[in-house]
């Protein structure tokens, strides 16, 4: 069997593993942490047990996807739950509206908001549902191999149709009126590191895939899937190792023969997929004869979106007021967009999200307790904020903002807490200027604008997850397994 090795065991390194072991490659991870998932990690103490990364599932066809496609059972590693409401937002003059795929529900509260926006709400998902359809059958599904390709004619049709061009602010505004409403509708794409000023509105499918297919959940946690796409790469002849950092990919005539460990030891392979962070791969693992086009230059006008301060706490008591999901919005959210993306600096009033997992799955915190995962976005580190300095003073303002808004009382409550900066995003998980989010999703970071799935100047090595096509986000860094073992199957060939 020719040998493959993966470079990270993320979600979509584990993904291509299998697909690629179950296509006949002999696949070994490397993983340089001691358990699988990256950003989808996890942190247990004292009884509480917290998802440290994504927490919101979304389009679960695409798991379903990969497990159909290697001829195994889903159900037989994860039990996935729809979550009866999506999440409460909570606007800045104290108002919510509780988001849920209840057709007649939603339309009552956004009626109540602002009179005829019940009737505006299904002109909003009929226009979302067709950019929706358009984006996964013309664009994130597919991996175009040149500009003929991506402008083709088709494509342009579709791209003046759907208006997808657009800010994602303006054609929310299209529907409804009233600044909160334009809002809940817009700020989804804050998960890809931009706010809706700067998203073009093909985003619009986020708030779709949440109203139409629904939020989902795996019990144990989000860390188990990571766990069971390591579960399957085992069971598909493959093997995951950890505690095995690479230091860099080694590159013979142009072509990649395999990677140097840490340490020195090499391990020859016929290709090499590349889940680490893809701008810092560029920077450290790729000798520099072979990173063109991404030099240091080329690097630093990549545009990288925002990153988040994390608070991970268990408290002795239980917020039932609380949904699963929660979302705190600033009293002024273009400031607060201001400050994270544009000004580069800290928030006085920022707008925060709240995960309460034991909702759904009460095993995740001891009785009469609650695990809240607390999520700020905020600057990446390229802003120059100095969080050895400012990170104790930001946790005072984010727990005094969690205290009066969501959880009272909270610090006469708490049990477990840990603090995460942008600058452990980037210790803990390699990557560049500690942006959670990876590079940001704007309109010259999409489809062929975005680093592609195969290095230019290097034969054989292969990237997928956040940093390349078709983006970040759970479901498109599965989506983009397929699509780079799609590529292999090409370039290639399977035994």
């Amino acid at each position: 069997m020719p040998e493959a090795i993966v470079i990270g065991a993320g979600l979509g390194g584990l993904a291509a593993a299998a697909r690629l072991q179950h296509q006949g490659y002999q696949v070994t991870v490397l993983e340089k942490n001691d358990g699988p998932g990256g950003r989808c990690d996890r942190f247990a103490a004292a009884g509480y047990t917290f998802d440290t990364g994504p927490t919101i599932l979304l389009m679960v066809d695409v798991l379903r996807d990969l497990f159909h496609a290697v001829g195994r059972d889903i159900h037989a590693y994860l039990n996935l739950v729809r979550l009866p409401f999506n999440y409460r937002v909570r606007f800045g003059d104290g108002t919510t509206l509780d988001v849920s795929s209840d057709d007649a529900a939603m339309r009552g509260q956004l009626e109540a908001i602002e009179p005829g926006a019940g009737r505006a709400y299904s002109r909003f998902l009929e226009d979302a549902a067709y950019k929706y359809t358009v984006a996964r059958r013309r664009f994130t599904d597919r991996a175009y191999r040149n500009w003929a390709e991506f402008l083709s004619p088709l494509n342009l049709y579709y791209f003046l149709g759907t208006r997808a061009l657009v800010p994602m602010e303006r054609f929310v505004g299209r529907y409804f009126r009233d600044p909160r409403l334009r809002l809940a509708f817009s700020f989804q794409t804050m998960y890809l590191g931009l706010s809706p000023r700067d998203a073009p509105a093909i985003y619009s499918l986020l708030p779709y895939t949440e109203l139409h297919g629904g939020i989902w959940f795996p019990m144990g946690g989000m860390y188990t899937i990571p766990l069971a796409l390591a579960r399957l790469v085992a069971d598909l002849g493959g093997e995951v190792r950890y505690n095995h950092p690479v230091e860099e990919v080694v590159v013979r005539a142009g072509k990649a023969v395999g990677v140097r460990l840490t340490g020195g030891e090499e391990l020859a392979a016929d290709l090499v997929v590349c889940n680490a962070d893809l701008p810092q791969s560029y920077a450290t693992l790729i000798p520099d004869s072979a990173r063109a086009p991404f030099n240091a230059k080329r690097l630093d006008r990549l545009r990288y979106g925002s990153s988040a301060f994390m608070l991970y706490l268990g408290v002795d008591t239980v917020y039932d007021h609380l949904f699963h999901h929660n979302v705190f919005l600033s009293s002024d959210p273009e400031r607060n967009f201001s400050d994270i993306f544009r000004r580069g600096r800290l928030s006085e009033d920022p707008s925060f999200y709240v995960h309460c997992p034991a909702r759904t799955d009460p095993s995740l915190a001891p009785p009469g307790g609650d695990a809240l995962y607390v999520l700020v976005p905020v600057p990446h580190l390229d802003s120059g904020v100095d969080w050895r300095l400012e990170g104790p003073r930001f946790r005072e303002r984010v727990l005094d903002r969690v205290g009066e808004l969501a959880a009272p009382g909270i610090l006469t409550h708490l049990v477990v807490e840990r603090m995460v900066t942008p600058l452990d995003w980037a210790s803990l998980y390699a990557l560049r200027h500690g942006a959670t989010f990876g590079l940001a999703h704007d309109f010259f970071q999409v489809g062929m604008m975005r680093p592609a799935n195969k290095a230019k100047a290097v034969d054989r090595l292969y990237f997928v997850g956040a940093g390349t096509v078709p983006g970040g986000g759970v479901p498109m860094v599965m989506i983009g397994a397929r699509l780079v073992v799609e590529r292999v199957a090409r370039e290639v060939g399977f035994p």
